[in-house]
């Protein structure tokens, strides 16, 4: 068996490396296992244990460096190299920042198209397994593997300590936000009761790795030297702004109001999968505006972006005397709630699993109006509000949902979990499916 893997951090590495170890504690004949990292601190750790590891951005950026010419007259010349149109696949780094030139990740693409064509050509895989579905290796790895017809498989962290598990894509892309009509009437499957927020040990993860992607970024990011898909990728581009301290509420105390859960702003969620909003300033303003009478907004930040937020973010909740609550614990803040409003974000599942009311602004794998308040247009965003105020959930929907969604596209088991649980199934999953 052959498995290629794609991953970005030091926990990602390390969970990979754990279902390498359950494949051979299973006997797999002839296990060809290699781990590509998108960051240093994943390449650092792979390498540390002695097994096959490699930067992949880097690797590409030195190829890039020895073919440049070769790469520029093929974009001067053509809109697709060795069959994949490369110029797709750069969306979502130029969406990040203005700052990054296009022909450098233009010609980042090609070097991708170019190493993953030797990789599938030379191993020929029986798997590929990626973290996420977006940014512009794995796109392109994944547009490789399709034209080798080599099945793919999307891990992502879950809800609840669950990881996602998936052969279409994760976030908005999940199989079951397609084809969740076709899981409702198929009962073969074995359901089990999920246990939601289970208790399970973190491993003690050393911080000298990720310190070392931060280190790398501040020594590099603005130097030619760096790859250009991994500037501008991380938190720490999102330094503390320095608009007048916010008050902080807590939720508990208002009455009748409705939450506005923000997310990361610069991340697959809100460059793919968010068509009515761009920004979160704009998403606070069209709420604020459009508040049934005598409702109040109280607006929670993500907990890696408090006070990091866009600085008119900050100058419209000032001016409007919009409340602010980041410390409440969340499983209050939603109980407190009337009314949950999400773009995206893992916070709407976490609601519609508690049977609380909510308004779904962007395409999320949870946005079925079985269970949900959809928006479909920015023009529909008064009336939803106000059909909130007054709407019931359906709780034999909600654990309908529940149901599914626990038994087809998410495993028992947190990725940075002390114990893994989720690298185990999806190793006999690989070798049942093989």
């Amino acid at each position: 068996m052959t498995v290629i893997c794609i991953g970005y951090y030091d926990k990602f590495s390390r969970f990979f490396l754990d279902i390498k170890k359950q494949l051979k504690a299973s006997h797999v004949s002839s296990l060809n296992f290699k781990i590509h990292s998108i960051h240093l601190s994943g390449f650092i750790y792979t390498l540390c244990r002695l097994q096959f590891s490699s930067w992949i951005p880097m690797r590409a950026w030195l190829l890039v460096q020895y073919k440049k010419q070769f790469y520029k007259d093929i974009i001067q010349n053509t809109e697709s190299f060795k069959g994949i149109p490369y110029w797709e696949y750069i969306k979502f780094h130029t969406a990040l920042s203005t700052e990054i030139p296009k022909d450098s990740l233009q010609l980042q693409a090609l070097a991708y198209i170019d190493i993953f064509d030797k990789i599938f050509k030379k191993e020929q895989p029986n798997y590929l397994l990626t973290l996420g579905d977006s940014r512009l290796c794995v796109e392109i790895a994944v547009a490789i593997a399709a034209k080798y017809e080599v099945t793919t498989y999307y891990i992502e962290q879950g809800p609840f300590n669950t990881t996602f598990f998936d052969q279409e894509g994760v976030n908005a892309n999940l199989s079951i936000r397609r084809n969740y009509s076709t899981k409702l009437i198929d009962k073969s499957q074995p359901n089990y009761e999920p246990l939601l927020n289970p208790n399970s040990t973190k491993y003690n993860r050393s911080p000298i790795y990720r310190g070392l992607d931060f280190l790398t970024a501040a020594l590099l990011e603005n130097s030619p030297l760096y790859p250009p898909d991994l500037k501008y990728t991380d938190v720490i581009h999102n330094p503390i702004n320095k608009t007048e301290k916010l008050k902080n509420n807590p939720a508990g105390n208002h009455y009748s109001h409705i939450l506005l859960a923000l997310q990361v702003p610069r991340d697959v969620n809100m460059i793919y999968h968010s068509p009515n909003f761009k920004t979160h300033t704009e998403i606070v303003s069209n709420i604020y505006s459009n508040l049934p009478e005598g409702k109040q907004l109280v607006v929670r930040e993500h907990p890696l972006y408090i006070n990091k937020y866009d600085e008119s973010l900050y100058k419209y909740i000032i001016e409007n005397n919009i409340l602010i609550d980041n410390f409440t614990p969340l499983d209050q803040a939603l109980d407190s709630a009337e009314v949950i409003v999400v773009n995206n974000s893992t916070v709407g599942i976490e609601a519609i699993l508690k049977y609380k009311t909510v308004v779904v602004l962007g395409n999320a794998f949870y946005d079925n109006e079985r269970v949900c308040l959809k928006l479909h247009d920015k023009d529909q965003l008064k009336s939803l509000l106000q059909g909130a105020i007054h709407y019931k959930t359906k709780k034999a929907e909600i654990d309908t949902f529940k149901s599914i969604l626990f038994n087809e596209v998410l495993l028992e088991g947190s990725i940075s979990d002390k114990e893994l649980r989720a690298s185990k199934k999806i190793a006999n999953h690989l070798i049942t499916h093989q």
